[in-house]
């Protein structure tokens, strides 16, 4: 019997400390940047932000309520469930034209309706704003602005995105704020006729 004891206890501690860690979260506060040192962003006070990823992701009240989300992809590479790739040289509408189709064929995002897709710059670097409204698999009716610039090797993705009715306007001067600090680490791209020393 204390054999059979000893190894259930063993069993147990073995299947905890294997499984996965629950996430964490910290205070979102101040300056952030992701271990590969690709951006920087300041988040504001209040918030919540989910440690130990490379990507973003801050929340005040809950991430079903509202979140902010900071992101790279590689170019050359497919976005979400698409075929559809960002190259180097596309124009930032075109950009903008592959993340719409992109976020659109994602099981998340139901009767997707663009309110906005306009030029816009993201740390200074041509890129796009992206404005729509859509419908969760819950049924909840969702609103979301997302900027994008290309820059380097990479597509960079500052978004927001908050229930349509009281969250959404509520926090959308905050995301303004932090898309203000969001900062391009990337190297910039080499100009036309320079030579390399």
């Amino acid at each position: 019997m204390r054999r059979t004891a000893r190894c259930l206890a063993v069993a147990l501690a073995t299947a905890c400390a294997s499984a996965p860690s629950t996430p964490q979260w910290v205070p979102a506060r101040g300056s952030f940047t992701p271990p590969s040192g690709s951006y920087t962003i300041e988040l504001p006070e209040g918030w919540m932000r989910l440690a130990g990823s490379e990507a973003t992701l801050a929340s005040r009240d809950g991430i079903f309520l509202q979140r902010i989300d900071a992101r790279t992809h590689k170019l050359g590479i497919p976005l979400g469930s698409t075929k559809k790739v960002v190259i180097p040289g596309m124009a930032p509408q075109e950009v903008a034209d592959t993340v719409r189709d992109a976020i659109n064929s994602s099981g998340g995002v139901q009767g997707m309706k663009v309110l906005e897709s306009v030029a816009a710059d993201l740390d200074g670097r041509p890129g796009f704003k992206l404005v729509f409204a859509y419908t969760d698999r819950d049924g909840l009716k969702m609103k979301s602005v997302i900027y994008g610039a290309v820059a380097g090797d990479s597509l960079y993705e500052l978004s927001y995105r908050a229930p349509g009715r009281h969250y959404f306007d509520r926090d959308l001067e905050t995301f303004e704020q932090v898309r203000s600090s969001f900062r391009i680490l990337a190297p910039p791209p080499p100009q036309a006729g320079s030579a390399e020393q």
